[in-house]
């Protein structure tokens, strides 16, 4: 069956970070280690909650300040949490190309200050036909219900559709839920693999 829709992943596919490089910026920003402040944050379920659209923009800036201690105001911890994004532009040029000649999607685990941030500095949001976002959802990668809700938004058969993501659990959710699945590891990569379904 044809391919009618292509959903892809932000973060390590589109915007290249590092988690290690955002990891020592925060520690150096609350005075901890780096270790520390990643076991309290993932022990602590706080990228969880931020993913799921638990909590406001303001109320991040809030968690950081009375779970890790951070003392900046809004306006600096808002560049310390977004500023850390590179463009990807092999796979950028990919999802360019795919959108002239059919529709593309966003699917990505994000939260609402850097996707405020995304849509200011780059263009590729408006290239896309829709996007499924996990804040606003309020479900997360690899759930199926998030692959679902992309489903019902493309409004393709799971064998019509083909999600890219860099992570082989969010690969392996999407296949679950019966769609094609790329991880990513580079454009060249990613274009023949999309030529082998048929894109």
């Amino acid at each position: 069956m044809a391919i009618k829709a292509v959903f892809f992943d932000i973060g390590n596919v589109l915007l290249r970070f590092s988690n290690k490089r955002i990891l020592r910026k925060f520690a150096w920003a609350v005075g901890r280690h780096p270790v520390k402040v990643a076991r309290h944050i993932w022990k602590g379920r706080i990228v969880d909650r931020i993913e799921r659209g638990e909590v406001t923009s303001e109320e991040i800036h809030g968690l950081f300040v009375s779970e890790l201690g951070y003392k900046g105001d809004y306006a600096r911890f808002k560049t310390l949490w977004c500023d850390h994004f590179t463009l990807d532009r092999g796979s950028f040029s990919v999802l360019k190309n795919l959108s002239e000649r059919m529709p593309t999607y966003l699917l990505s685990n994000t939260n609402a200050l850097h996707i405020d941030h995304i849509r200011s500095r780059y263009t590729f949001p408006s290239l896309v036909k829709g996007a499924i976002l996990s804040h606003e959802v309020h479900l997360r990668k690899p759930q199926k219900e998030i692959y679902e809700a992309a489903l019902k938004l493309s409004r393709t058969a799971p064998e019509e559709t083909v999600f890219i993501d860099d992570l082989e659990e969010n690969c392996a959710g999407a296949r679950k839920a019966g769609l094609h699945a790329i991880r990513y590891r580079g454009a060249k990569d990613l274009k023949k693999r999309l030529a082998a379904l048929g894109v």
